[in-house]
């Protein structure tokens, strides 16, 4: 390729945010441990002992992140769980394929000015945000950038689109649904812009719309299947939708209040790169509205796009939402510079360099660091099994049986090197109020269950969920069962061992 002096600026700027990329990657790679991503690897390792998900290990996120944590899984090992961080790491890197692929685009220096800012952006943030984590929501923003790439944004722009990029659109799409079934609305939203264009346009957008249908419906059945042999279906639906939305809904920000409150505008260390991806959300799509061809399906992709802030989030969990305003920014700004190059060359040093200068002021890390903290964090790849209460279960227990932790502590069971019991690796108020009110014979109650099968030790934290719920509420039995059953060891600690397993008993 000959390389014109029209080149050399997205050239040089796509070098340096690569490498930038690499390098926060590899420093998430080190970075502290989250108990919701730990959840994911706890998963993959009951899976890879012969659990189904959502039958025998029970989690209320979506499919999504497991499977792909399970393909990753042989090439991983257990020795090192957080290579399984590479997931985030495959899918932001798509996405920046797919940008870079648009149809969008006609020339090259635009697809590597681009993907410039999207990976530069984004690198910024990587371990601020928690984007490196092994999690949905930045799964999510990754699937709806390579969805909006190959054919929601050209397709408002009235761009032809190729029938791969359509299939591989359509594919994405239909996966924002398995990540997280909150990502549903937007996937309906997406997938209703090439309906609609080919409802005023039929015999141009027929095959177009014929392609992104298969990529959706193949997603469908590829989740399905893979759902039907290492997971319930059921389960899925009774666990991640019904429970999460008919109970955990009441415990969390959720509704015009809470979206509004994530929509404010605010330069505070704790809302930087919030009010950053607000901002360049409303850039984006005044871009998108203004250049499309069809107004009527941009305003919907739009509006799909605010879903991902239907929680209302001001923390790090708006990472979808985050991922999603970079890069329709990075594809609208490209597209309708096209005949300035040195403007956007220049409005692209100059977005990745301030997005990078006030990440590092930002406090809204998963964490709840102040900033001290979060920059004297040292970097581990491994962690500390020889913490105490670890050595403890391990002595009093054999590789092969089981263990409880509640109310939520998955990195006790990474940790002990132990697996949870069968349907409990955590339960916590809104579980509680799902056993009290089980979906279609799916049912979940600890404390039903515990008694017909008391496992050898029992990690038990009397932290109170945020604040507001203790577990000697909400789950009064598992306190019953420790005080008549089980010893405090050592005296003091949050290890209990079944009465049977210890040499003697205090008197």
């Amino acid at each position: 390729m000959r390389v014109t002096k029209r080149l050399i600026a997205p050239l040089v700027l796509f070098s340096i945010c690569i490498s930038f990329f690499i390098f926060r990657n590899i420093e998430g790679f080190g970075g502290l441990p989250f108990s919701d991503e730990s959840g994911h690897f706890l998963g993959v390792l009951a899976m890879q002992h012969g659990d189904r998900l959502y039958r025998d290990y029970i989690d209320a996120h979506g499919p999504l992140v497991f499977m792909l944590s399970w393909i990753l899984g042989p090439v991983a090992g257990v020795s090192h769980l957080w290579v399984f961080r590479l997931v985030s790491t495959l899918m932001a890197s798509l996405a920046g394929l797919a940008i870079f692929c648009t149809p969008l685009f006609t020339f090259n220096w635009q697809r590597y000015l681009a993907t410039a800012m999207w990976v530069g952006g984004i690198a910024s943030v990587w371990t601020v945000q928690g984007l490196h984590l092994d999690s949905y929501w930045p799964i999510g923003g990754a699937l709806t950038v390579i969805s909006m790439a190959t054919f929601v944004v050209p397709l408002c722009q009235n761009k032809p689109v190729s029938e791969p990029q359509a299939f591989c659109g359509g594919f994405a799409t239909a996966l924002l649904p398995f990540a997280a079934y909150a990502f549903g609305p937007l996937a309906v939203l997406f997938y209703a812009t090439p309906c609609l264009i080919w409802a005023f346009n039929r015999s141009a957008y027929k095959e177009t719309l014929k392609w992104v249908t298969l990529g959706c419906l193949c997603a469908c059945l590829v989740m399905t299947l893979w759902l039907a042999v290492y997971g319930d279906i059921g389960g899925m639906i009774a666990f991640h939708i019904i429970a999460n939305q008919r109970w955990y809904a009441h415990y969390i920000p959720f509704g015009m209040n809470a979206f509004l409150h994530g929509m404010a505008l605010s330069f505070a260390p704790d809302r930087i790169i919030e009010t950053l991806a607000v901002i360049t959300m409303g850039f984006g799509s005044f871009l998108l509205v203004w250049k499309s061809t069809y107004k009527v399906c941009a305003l919907l992709a739009i509006c799909g796009l605010m879903t991902l802030q239907i929680r209302g989030m001001d923390g790090f969990q708006n990472g979808a939402f985050l991922m999603a305003a970079f890069g329709l920014a990075s594809l609208m700004a490209t597209a309708c510079l096209k005949n300035r190059p040195n403007i956007l060359s220049f409005l692209a040093f100059g977005s990745i360099g301030g997005i990078f200068f006030s990440s590092q002021h930002a406090l809204s890390s998963p964490w709840g660091q102040t900033l001290a903290q979060r920059r004297a964090t040292e970097w581990h790849l491994t962690q500390d099994d020889s913490v105490d209460f670890a050595k403890t279960i391990r002595a009093y227990t054999r590789p092969d049986e089981r263990i409880l932790a509640v109310p939520y502590n998955p990195d006790a069971y990474l940790l002990a090197h132990r697996l949870p019991i069968k349907k409990y690796h955590a339960y916590l108020p809104w579980e509680a109020d799902y056993a009290a009110h089980p979906w279609h014979g799916y049912d979940r109650d600890l404390c039903t269950d515990l008694p017909k099968d008391k496992p050898p030790a029992i990690y038990f934290d009397s932290w109170v969920i945020w604040g507001v719920h203790d577990p000697k509420k909400f789950m009064p039995c598992v306190v019953d069962i420790l005080r008549t059953d089980y010893t405090q060891v050592p005296a003091g600690s949050s290890v209990y061992i079944r009465n049977d397993r210890l040499p003697h008993l205090p008197s």
